[in-house]
């Protein structure tokens, strides 16, 4: 379920793979772009694994209901057609930046990575957020380059795909909102 859910998390549209996709679009260097995609999901997910330890389960428990509100809200602000805004400019220095600041590492590493994962273990999880974003990412700009038009219907796809990762982070919290 851990690989599905960060499968999810990071092919749902977001800023980043907008970047990847106008840089499709524009023709810019693949390989170029996803090492600049992995190197800022990279740096950042190390600094938020380090920073694990200060966090507390109610902590996570907060970060989890605001991410699933907030990709509820940008999936229904995208579905009706108002659309995601890409920037112009997609080099790979500009995917560097969004991805190291992209709240997507945040939330990977601090609401989907188990809270009781011992620090060998977050090693692999850390491998595991270079290898989806990869895959993800390919996704993105391949999407990019066959990009013809069909904005629309792109768009509802995409805010449906972030409404549904928001039901699934919230699946493992609906048992304590019962209690």
């Amino acid at each position: 379920m851990h690989f599905l859910e960060a499968f999810l998390l990071f092919a749902a549209p977001g800023p980043t793979n907008a970047l990847l996709m106008a840089g499709a679009i524009k023709r810019e260097k693949a390989i170029a772009l996803l090492i600049a995609q992995a190197c800022g999901y990279g740096i950042a997910s190390a600094c938020w694994f380090s920073l694990r330890p200060l966090v507390s389960p109610g902590a996570v428990l907060i970060i989890k209901l605001v991410a699933a509100g907030w990709l509820v809200v940008l999936g229904l602000r995208l579905m009706p057609g108002v659309g995601a805004n890409t920037s112009k400019k997609a080099d790979a220095i500009t995917v560097f930046a969004t991805s190291a600041i992209n709240p997507k590492g945040f939330i990977y590493c601090l609401a989907m990575v188990p809270a009781d994962a011992k620090p060998q273990a977050l090693g692999v999880y850390w491998v595991v957020l270079l290898a989806t974003t990869a895959v993800t990412g390919t996704f993105w700009i391949l999407l990019g380059s066959r990009f013809s038009g069909g904005r629309t219907t792109v768009d509802w796809v995409a805010g449906a795909a972030l409404i549904a990762f928001a039901v699934l982070l919230l699946g493992p919290l609906i048992p304590l909102a019962a209690t």
